[in-house]
Order: structure tokens, then C-alpha cells, then sequence
């Protein structure tokens, strides 16, 4: 069983990362593929990408219909 995940690079901007297990645990520290940069924790990029989430949500909650 293989696991693909697609998470953009902030440095190269590649989507392809290096996972040393066939499943990813929240542990596991994500290395792309192509530069060699450290993304983090599979837990901690959750997080960011969550928080990123609410915050592009919130303003779109706060308008109110006149």
C-alpha cells in the first residue's frame, strides 16, 4: 500500500515528498523529494494546513447580507 500526498514545497515549490513507511503516521517527518527541505511533522503540517483553512473561512462568515 502506498500513500500519496500532495503538499506544495515552500522552497522548490515540488509536490513530491519522501515518506519512509508505505503508510504515513503523525511521527513521520516529511522531506521533499526534489530539495531535501524539512516540511515537519505530519501532525504539524495538519495543523498549519488547518489554521490556514479557518482563516480563509472566517471573513466569508463575518459578511453579513444588507
Amino acid at each position: 500500500m502506498t500513500v500519496q500526498v500532495e503538499l506544495p514545497c515552500p522552497k522548490c515549490k515540488s509536490t513530491k515528498m519522501k515518506f519512509e513507511r508505505p503508510e504515513i503516521r503523525e511521527t513521520d517527518i516529511i522531506t521533499c523529494a526534489a530539495c531535501g527541505h524539512n516540511l515537519g511533522t505530519m501532525a504539524s503540517i495538519r495543523e498549519k494546513m488547518n489554521k490556514a483553512y479557518q482563516r480563509l473561512n472566517r471573513p466569508a462568515a463575518g459578511r453579513k447580507l444588507q
